[in-house]
């Protein structure tokens, strides 16, 4: 087995099929492990009509999902994607090549999402999503987990990843919150603070990291939608974080 593609799930059956018909793409052998953790609709079932190795974990959190999805992987790579990710042609043939053939340990790949039913035209993130089994590290804590390696030299994948993580506004809004409470404790833990300027200022300013610097003009009204729900995401996370210091939060 050449390639372990790897896939966290809870209540995916909306997204599934799109990422698993484009994993057909693939020009090289390959499996699908997905890890469910208590998937209420046909999540499960859709995944083993695709014939993937279906596991369930009750959820421990991002990092620990995704160690042991990693753990469960039989291919000589591992390829980690999300439920609402899904490869496209040229993204798909550069996995292959790399797999069979290339001369790094581990490969970045672009993403670029849908965002309000359209492609964006804004830049989108590169993120490092293949790499050989052997050299696989899982880093985090509570959110934003990420794929990285023990050693060996990083290459890049031509084409991107597609990618829909908001079903529409309010999950979006409600997602972010989530995320912004996750980042807050673990700020929190890590002994960081929220300063008075940090959180004046922190709001206008990802707002123009989002809008001008990676691009979101480009997008219109959408753009616009867009940047300023990521600002008030960021403006969240140190909003709670001085909420923990005051004392003030009873709950994580």
């Amino acid at each position: 087995m050449k390639l372990s593609v790897l896939v966290l799930t809870r209540d995916e059956e909306d997204n599934l099929p799109t990422l698993l018909e484009s994993l057909k793409l693939l020009p090289v052998d390959y499996e699908v492990v997905v890890v469910d953790s208590g998937s209420t609709d046909r999540t499960v079932e859709i995944a083993k009509e695709y014939g993937a190795r279906v596991f369930f974990k009750e959820w421990e959190g991002y990092v620990k999902q995704r160690e042991y999805a990693l753990s469960l992987a039989r291919g000589e790579w591992v390829l980690f994607m999300d439920a609402d990710e899904w490869l496209t042609p040229e993204v798909a043939q550069s996995i292959g090549e790399a797999v069979k053939g290339g001369e790094y340990d581990a490969y970045t790949v672009l993403r670029r999402n849908v965002y309000m039913g359209k492609l964006q035209r804004m830049r989108g993130t590169r993120l490092l999503r293949l790499a050989r089994r052997d050299v696989a590290v899982i880093s985090g804590k509570y959110v934003h987990e990420t794929l990285s390696i023990r050693s060996g030299r990083i290459g890049k994948l031509r084409g991107y990843i597609g990618h829909r993580p908001y079903r529409n506004l309010l999950h979006h809004w409600e997602k972010n919150t989530k995320y912004a409470a996750l980042s807050a404790r673990e700020k929190d833990e890590a002994g960081k603070r929220a300063s008075f300027w940090g959180l004046l200022f922190r709001f206008p300013l990802m707002f123009l990291r989002y809008y001008v610097l990676q691009g979101a003009f480009l997008d219109g009204r959408r753009g616009i939608v867009y940047a300023l729900s990521q600002a008030w995401y960021h403006f969240q996370k140190y909003a709670l974080l001085f909420e923990r210091e005051t004392g003030a939060s009873d709950s994580d």
